[in-house]
């Protein structure tokens, strides 16, 4: 026994690899990883950093060769110029000169209060659209065997690979026959139907893993599958229905596209919205700045709140057992 212990130590001594079994191989590991984090973070945040100390930035400050990295001259030029605008474009001008007597007389003709509305009525309702349906199919698919089915799962990841660009000229087809051009509708169907498959994955890893015996007990309590399914699986599938609606949400919030082609600047949502603000060499980047962080703010907020639930929805199908 005792010379099979001082063989395997023989051979590990042999075999051991500097890099994780001695202190400077992990020095030198730790380091490196330390590094790299230092280097994804710089890149990943750097951008965010720059719009912050842009939008505190004069315009003559902005426009200096090399530029500052801090804001010499702090300055809330830019956000006053985007709230002149919003009061401006949305019609407030005479309410705040009879209450406040402040005469508000903006170059900038952009109601930002009336993008994020927009924005908000597009992205909840997709989220919604995307939930109701992707939810109902993944249960189906789930719980229930047919013909096709793993041809349909498969085109559904399919359908993701695509980009939106792809598809372009036949939704622009299909949403001109059906009169719905230059609508929020248009987009609410589009997005929804674009984020729908994603729901299905997620909410199927759910479904699936899901206990047999609690199903089986709603159906000796009489419960019909609708019933079992509304009343037992959706409320117990909060956490990933949350993860769903924040996927769908986030990506009716940013897209560009869609929006920029199929509506006009009236009914703008954010990103095409925040586009307006870019006006060739007379761009004024600390009100683009500026706006976008206001336009971020809620967003923020709302994800803060929630985002417990969106990592415990996530990852409530990864494990079984």
């Amino acid at each position: 026994m005792a010379q099979a212990d001082s063989t395997s130590t023989e051979e590990f001594a042999k075999n051991r690899s500097w890099l994780y079994d001695t202190a400077a191989g992990t020095y030198v590991r730790k380091a490196a990883i330390g590094l790299l984090t230092l280097v994804v973070a710089v890149f990943v945040l750097f951008p965010l950093y720059w719009m912050v100390v842009t939008a505190f930035k004069t315009t003559a400050e902005i426009q200096r060769i090399p530029p500052t990295v801090f804001p010499q001259d702090f300055s809330l030029e830019g956000f006053r110029l985007v709230v002149e605008s919003s009061i401006q474009a949305g019609g407030y001008s005479d309410l705040v000169n009879d209450v406040l007597g402040y005469t508000v007389t903006s170059a900038i003709d952009i109601d930002l209060l009336g993008l994020v509305v927009n924005s908000l009525k597009v992205a909840v309702g997709a989220g919604l659209i995307a939930v109701v349906l992707g939810t109902g199919a993944s249960y189906v698919l789930s719980r229930r065997e047919f013909p096709g089915k793993n041809l349909l799962m498969s085109l559904l990841l399919a359908s993701l690979m695509f980009p939106g660009t792809a598809i372009m000229v036949p939704e622009w087809e299909l949403i001109s026959t059906l009169g719905l051009f230059n609508t929020h509708l248009a987009l609410i169907l589009i997005y929804g139907a674009m984020t729908a498959p994603f729901v299905v994955w997620l909410m199927k890893g759910f479904f699936d893993d899901f206990p047999d015996s609690i199903i089986e007990a709603s159906r000796i309590d009489q419960c019909s599958a609708f019933e079992t399914f509304w009343y037992v699986l959706v409320p117990m599938a909060r956490n990933s229905l949350i993860a769903s609606f924040i996927f769908a949400f986030l990506l009716a919030w940013n897209e560009l596209v869609f929006a920029l082609t199929l509506l006009d600047n009236a009914k703008y949502t954010v990103p095409p919205g925040l586009l307006t603000f870019v006006q060739g060499f007379n761009t004024q980047w600390n009100v683009v700045a500026a706006a976008s962080i206001i336009v971020s703010i809620p967003v923020l907020a709302g994800l803060a709140y929630i985002q417990r639930y969106f990592v415990q929805g996530l990852t409530g199908g990864a494990i079984k057992g």
